[in-house]
């Protein structure tokens, strides 16, 4: 292998697939990148046998070849490089590697490509779902925080993925809340077997995605895994087996107070609240009040924390109010996740009694739903 790159580039790849190299296997290899040519460019390659990641870099290609070679040791490397051309010399029946750069020549010991294990390709018996990145991404930071963080359910821990009548659906739940975003999706009327992608895979996707441009979606011949393919990257997932809860039945379908409030107000009087709803087990209190009986006051949404050793806070925002007065008992952190990626001038809150979930919804053409179980009073 012999070739020159931008050390822009080359970093950028890196960091890329870095997130995929496995740091405890009792496989040594999977601590090591794949670095192959490809038609003119450069693709590196790391798995750690749950997800795989390839990544093309541009480069001036002057022998074919590949290796492997230590990830850690080969991205410090790089990284402290002054930008510029960085020459890759692999001889031939050699495995290490030469690093050339203005100031630098190392040498890196590598271990043999054919040891590394094989990450699937975009070829699949089910055609492509073309996604766009831009949505991809929002879609997924809508979801991914309502997903379970311990193992002891393993279903909840992934995102639920369904394909139908020109849509897409991601839905991710714990035994607190669930999220439901909803896409359209032109052109897929067809419907697609429902998939189960694990949470933290989708969080790395959205990390290494393009702000634009399509994606392909594919699922293996066997069912097992999927794969996502841009010009530049590949991110392939095993994927959960098991049954996802059936969520839309969980959804409250009516509400009986109803109030709209300005997203940004609303979480900013979730912040001033938070410090001390972290010492009494994360508990707001939140109350929906109408106006005056002329209508001439607007109505109130307040949110209180207390805690005992440390002292309480009151924070009342203006609120469209359909409904009669209701009081509810939320735990903080589920409010301040979905504020912090609901990007709508005004959400609506949707209540039926203090004892029944809480709903929240953009005010907008958006499809997305999020359920919130309410806390026990008596706590």
């Amino acid at each position: 292998m012999k070739l020159t790159c931008k050390q822009q580039d080359l970093s950028r790849g890196l960091s890329v697939v870095s997130h995929a190299v496995s740091s405890r296997s009792t496989l040594p290899i999977l601590a090591n990148i794949l670095m192959t040519t490809d038609q003119g460019r450069l693709k590196l390659s790391a798995t750690n046998l749950e997800i795989g990641i390839n990544c093309w870099i541009e480069a001036d290609v002057q022998e074919e070849g590949t290796t492997t070679v230590p990830a850690k040791t080969f991205s410090d490397l790089v990284n402290s490089l002054t930008q510029g051309q960085v020459g890759l010399t692999i001889p031939e029946d050699s495995t290490t590697i030469n690093v050339k750069s203005e100031r630098s020549n190392a040498n890196i010991k590598g271990m043999d490509a054919s040891e590394f294990p094989l990450i699937p390709s975009a070829e699949g018996d089910e055609a492509p779902i073309i996604l766009e990145a831009g949505q991809l991404k929002e879609m997924i930071a809508h979801v991914v925080f309502a997903a379970a963080d311990e193992d002891s359910r393993p279903v909840l821990t992934g995102i639920l993925v369904e394909v139908a009548n020109e849509k897409v659906s991601f839905a991710a739940a714990d035994s607190f809340r669930l999220a439901l975003r909803v896409a359209p999706l032109p052109g897929h009327s067809d419907s697609h077997s429902s998939i189960l992608i694990p949470a933290r895979t989708l969080a790395e996707l959205a990390r290494i995605l393009p702000s634009e441009g399509p994606v392909q979606m594919v699922v293996t011949p066997n069912r097992s895994q999927v794969l996502f393919h841009t010009d530049q990257v590949d991110l392939v997932s095993r994927l959960i087996e098991g049954s996802f809860p059936n969520i839309r039945a969980a959804i409250p379908k009516e509400y009986t107070t109803r109030a709209v409030v300005e997203t940004k107000e609303f979480a900013a009087a979730v912040k001033t609240v938070t410090p001390f709803a972290r010492d009494s087990s994360n508990i707001a209190r939140i109350k929906i009040s109408g106006g005056g009986a002329d209508g001439q006051e607007p109505g109130l949404l307040t949110i209180e924390a207390t805690a005992e050793d440390v002292g309480s806070n009151v924070t009342t925002i203006n609120a469209a109010v359909d409904g009669p007065e209701q009081q509810i008992i939320f735990n903080v952190k589920y409010l301040t996740d979905i504020l912090s990626v609901m990007d709508t001038p005004e959400v609506a809150l949707e209540l039926i009694t203090a004892a029944r979930p809480g709903v929240l919804k953009p005010v907008s053409a958006t499809e997305y739903t999020y359920v919130i179980m309410p806390m026990s009073s008596n706590r």
